[in-house]
């Protein structure tokens, strides 16, 4: 049923884009451009800045005159983190504002749900705000990923610890959904090549609030490191609620967490807390030339630190340019698809992080690093993680 419900969601938004004279989305003097995120639910934290980043690299190429004499323009829709809803949004976008492509639309259920019928309506689906390996596979000319996988994450972050201090009882804390089972799952693959198994999982839904009995369950384990498989608020919760038990084995968890908020939560109890990410979360006071005027002008803008998803949402704006101005003004989805794959060597302005494309590969980062907290803050304990 569920199924049924989302293709007669689309029956009329498919059949409005085979039918569009012209090329969607683009006029003489605009190019239109749509995403779906977060900006009221549980991942507004992620949603709300990556807005403001997409408008803001926006902003600043119409500024400088656009591309190839059109402005750009970007239409934002809250989902509310709600599949639902994401669907109604999407319809909206893809049928009444006639966007060209799709560009960093939050959340995997979301994407999963949504990302078959756009293709179908010739709708480019790119650099979604997901690690979801089927962001990028199978391979498909309609969609470009960001990121590198939440199981390479994972499995990267396996080898880092066995290769650097080793461990002997591994276990995992997951949230229940599509993405903690991605992240699980490069647990359990990597600890194969070791002849390991995990030797205690816990899960829990996002609502949940109590994490006692899973880190019970954790520590009676006698785990040394424990894998978190999840989100924002329940890697706070596990690790605070450890904290409060003397339960201190080494806390690994992937890119979701990988914010100020979580790095100074529940009074320094994240210290120590290991991430593993495929982008660099930069730093003004760090930082020089473009990253730093960036992360500068962000801050006179909206009055506040250049959260890491602000900061994904300029680049991902900034590779769609780059896009678009190899296209040339005689633009074609076809023109723009083939200009995305033949990027190479595009470096990450804020981050420094390398992002090439190509015929089989529409996966952009290949590099990820280690991130550890230190006194409240994001540092890089090591790069060129892999497995």
């Amino acid at each position: 049923m569920k199924k049924l419900a989302t293709a007669l969601a689309f029956t009329a938004m498919t059949a409005t884009g085979a039918m569009a004279e012209g090329l969607q989305g683009v006029t003489d003097d605009m190019i239109t451009l749509g995403t779906y995120t977060d900006l009221s639910g549980p991942l507004a934290v992620w949603g709300v800045p990556e807005a403001n980043g997409l408008r803001m690299r926006v902003d600043e190429i119409n500024a400088a005159g656009g591309i190839h004499g059109r402005q750009l323009e970007i239409i934002i829709e809250d989902t509310q983190y709600q599949v639902p809803r994401a669907i109604q949004v999407a319809n909206k976008l893809m049928r009444r504002d006639q966007i060209f492509a799709m560009v960093g639309a939050l959340g995997t259920p979301m994407n999963l749900a949504i990302m078959p019928q756009q293709i179908e309506a010739g709708i480019p689906n790119m650099f979604p705000m997901s690690a979801e390996v089927e962001m990028y596979e199978p391979l498909d000319p309609m969609k470009y990923a960001f990121f590198r996988s939440y199981t390479d994450q994972f499995r990267a972050g396996v080898a880092y610890f066995k290769e650097n201090g080793d461990f002997s009882t591994p276990c995992i804390a997951q949230l229940a959904n599509e993405a903690g089972e991605s992240m699980a799952l490069g647990v359990t693959q990597q600890l194969a090549e070791y002849d390991m198994k995990v030797a205690a999982k816990t899960e829990h839904s996002a609502t949940e609030s109590d994490m006692l009995s899973s880190v019970t369950t954790l520590k009676n384990a006698g785990c040394d490191i424990v894998f978190l498989a999840g989100g924002v608020r329940d890697t706070i919760l596990v690790v605070a609620t450890s904290k409060k038990l003397g339960f201190e084995p080494t806390f690994v968890t992937g890119m979701v967490s990988y914010m100020d908020a979580v790095a100074t939560a529940a009074d320094g109890a994240m210290d120590g807390l290991y991430l593993v990410s495929p982008f660099v979360f930069a730093n003004a006071g760090d930082s020089e030339g473009e990253a730093k005027r960036i992360l500068e002008s962000y801050s006179e803008i909206y009055g506040e630190k250049m959260a890491p998803q602000a900061q994904l949402g300029y680049v991902f704006i900034d590779l769609i340019a780059v896009a678009l101005e190899a296209a040339g003004r005689d633009l074609t989805t076809e023109g723009f698809l083939a200009a995305t794959e033949a990027i190479t060597s595009y470096v990450d302005p804020i981050g420094g992080q390398s992002v090439s494309f190509g015929p089989e590969d529409h996966q952009g980062i290949e590099s990820l690093i280690m991130a550890k907290v230190e006194d409240g803050k994001w540092t890089i304990a090591a790069r060129g993680l892999d497995y």
